[in-house]
């Protein structure tokens, strides 16, 4: 039992890190003497890291913001171009009907008639 205290005793113990800070006021705190204390000095590293993972984590909440974003953006675009490709190929379907392409060709006036005959295949001897 012994050598594990030699062993631990380089660490405060809770009660002496709350002795520690028990002492300052609100202006202490104000005017930056609490961090100079030596309980909270040496814990400086892990609060830069806290911070920088706090920075990180902000960054990725806006990184993914924006991809949404962009994805419903998108997601729209790709319904309006569904819309107008069915709309298209249904027009175009309608412009190819025998009945459509017989007015044209008479709003026209290109002088061509529907034949009344089936074509006739002719074949030659060489």
């Amino acid at each position: 039992m012994w050598k594990r205290s030699k062993r631990y005793k380089d660490f405060e113990s809770g009660q002496e890190v709350i002795q520690d800070i028990k002492g300052y006021t609100f202006k202490d705190f104000i005017n930056g003497e609490f961090f100079s204390s030596s309980s909270i000095s040496r814990q400086w590293p892990y609060f830069l890291f806290l911070v920088i993972l706090a920075f990180i984590y902000i960054n990725n909440h806006y990184s993914v913001e924006k991809l949404l974003k962009e994805q419903v953006a998108l997601n729209r675009e790709l319904k309006d171009l569904k819309y107008e490709a069915i709309t298209t190929s249904s027009e175009l379907m309608q412009m190819s009907r025998q009945s459509e392409v017989v007015s044209r060709v008479n709003d026209a006036g290109l002088g061509l008639e529907v034949l009344k005959t089936p074509p006739r295949i002719l074949k030659t001897k060489k």
